[in-house]
This record gives C-alpha cells, structure tokens and sequence, in this order.
C-alpha cells in the first residue's frame, strides 16, 4: 500500500508544482524577426498592407493548407482591410490592419479560434542609406492561465521560422525586376 500512497502523492505534487511554476514565466511574449532588401518602401508597401497579396509571400498560404478558406472584407487595403481564413489544419483566424502608412508600415490585430487568442503585430520598415530593413513582430498577452504560460515559452519557435519564411518570399518579390512587356512600355 506504501507504493501506492506515494504514486498518488506523486500524481497530485506534478499538477500542483506545474501551477506554481507557471506564475513565474512570462505573462507576455513577442516574436519579432527582420530582413534586409534593397527594394524601396513603395514597392513593399502595397505587398504588406493589401491582404490580398499576402498569399504570394506568407508563409500561411493555401499552398501550405490546401483546406483553407479566405475571405477578405473592409476596404481592399489600409486601416479596415481585414482577412479570415478557416481550415482543419489551418485553424480559424482573423487579420485586421489598424494602422496603415507607407514610410512606416503597417499594424494589425489578430484573432485566432474566435477570440480564444488575441494579438498584435507591426510590419514595421527602417529605411538606412541605400536599403530597407523590415521588420515583423507579434505579440501578445497570455493571462493567468497556465497552460497558456508554458504555450508562450513555444512561440517563438512555432511562429518564428513561418514569420522569416513569409520575410524572405516578400523581399524576393519586392526585388524582382519589373517586367516590361515586348514591345510595350
């Protein structure tokens, strides 16, 4: 019966210590990432602050979840434009841009699972001598809730690598040259 007892008090110790613990990791966590392009702030703007155009450069694509819906609503881009994607392996989710200017970049509100997971994020350009360095980051508030704590201690990793892939494909097509067709202007 000793075994036992102390089984069971191991049982209860784990969950207990797990909650404790999680009142000291981070109540907040951010994701940031950058790249650095020769294009200049009106080519990349229209690319980052039209959700249309975000599947030819975000990592988050129906290439990527081919069950994935989209839709779009709000004015086409700017301050309003906003996206809602919905798919088994995507999840649901919405996009909203609250801040629009092109010398700046652009900041959006994003909702995953109906509210379940609220953030912020910025698309943010800093324009030194000849280059542009952009900038994405995410952040967010997790609460009290434990779980949610120990989820935060991952999302640097979970989004992270996605958000440089969707940097790398934007500065790719901000710096593809401008096709001019044959015998056009």
């Amino acid at each position: 019966m000793k075994p036992l007892k102390k089984l069971v008090l191991i049982a209860l110790t784990i969950p207990i210590l797990l909650v404790l613990i999680s009142f000291f990791l981070p109540s907040k966590y951010r994701v940031q990432r950058s790249v650095t392009t020769t294009a200049k702030t009106d080519t990349v703007f229209p690319l980052i602050n039209t959700l249309k155009h975000w599947q030819e450069w975000s990592a988050w694509t129906v290439t990527r979840f081919p069950g994935m819906t989209t839709t779009y609503a709000g004015p086409d881009a700017g301050v309003g434009a906003s996206m809602t994607w919905d798919g088994k392996e995507s999840g649901h989710g919405n996009l909203t841009i609250t801040s629009s200017d092109p010398a700046k970049g652009i900041t959006y509100d994003l909702d995953f699972e109906h509210g379940k997971y609220l953030s912020k994020g910025t698309i943010a350009f800093q324009a030194p001598a000849d280059s542009l360095i952009i900038t994405w980051s995410n952040e967010g508030d997790l609460g009290w809730n434990p779980v949610s704590r120990f989820f935060g201690l991952l999302m640097d990793k979970m989004m992270g690598s996605d958000m440089q892939t969707g940097l790398d494909s934007l500065r790719r097509k901000a710096e593809e040259p401008i096709r001019v067709p044959e015998g056009g202007k």
